[in-house]
């Protein structure tokens, strides 16, 4: 029996991402989270600005016949091919939660440091809950911190004050581990001292306000 095939099937997609990213594109500013048709390399593609890096960047849905001619011409331009690794370390050197790791269903956005996206002044489901949690205060933070021993923290390892780490990585532009977790609302102030269990050794770690690295202007 042949795979079935989706629409999915039909295309490609490359995300390039980047401080020159638009410019060795020569793509136009636009707007983040919108998108319009256009060309690159003479190949037509749909030019998405949704990255999740903190950096400026494009995913360029492409038709699939079509992807290794828009790789050759990318690359041609400057751009240095990576991995979902990358942008990993990317996204939580800036403090961009990851869905699955440091939000889901069973946490809420007030906790995550998310509260700035909910509208509490309009009606939805959940809003409620939210309106009580900010009201009150929630329980628990999602806080960012950089390790201060030897040791790369990973999701899942517990926190000794309490907590456990969501989101963990080895920072290219640290040279140091960095992660971010759940702790108790009284010990989320920066400066504070963390003692994470990295593969059954304590290791210490310091907590540091978001975002955990900002390049310099």
């Amino acid at each position: 029996m042949a795979p079935a095939r989706t629409c999915a099937d039909e295309f490609a997609l490359l995300a390039v991402q980047g401080p020159r990213a638009l410019e060795r594109l020569g793509l136009e500013e636009a707007p983040p989270f919108t998108f319009a048709m256009g060309e690159v390399a003479g190949i037509e593609v749909m030019v998405n600005r949704t990255g999740y890096t903190g950096e400026k960047g494009v995913e360029l849905m492409v038709m699939a016949e079509d992807a290794a001619a828009l790789w050759d011409a990318v690359v041609e331009r400057g751009a240095k091919p990576c991995g979902l690794g990358a942008r990993d370390t990317l996204r939580l050197e800036v403090c961009y939660p990851l869905h699955g790791n440091d939000i889901g269903p069973e946490t809420d956005a007030i906790s995550a440091g998310l509260g700035w996206v909910c509208a509490l002044d309009t009606e939805f489901t959940g809003v409620e809950e939210l309106r009580r949690i900010k009201q009150e205060g929630p329980a628990r933070k999602l806080v960012a911190f950089v390790m201060e021993d030897p040791g790369i923290p990973r999701q899942g390892m517990s926190i000794e004050e309490g907590g456990e780490v969501t989101s963990g990585s080895h920072s290219p532009m640290l040279d140091r581990g960095i992660g971010m977790g759940y702790l108790d609302a009284g010990h989320t102030e920066p400066g504070t001292t963390l003692t994470i269990d990295v593969r059954g050794k304590p290791r210490h770690a310091e907590l540091v306000k978001k975002p955990i690295y900002k390049k310099e202007e």
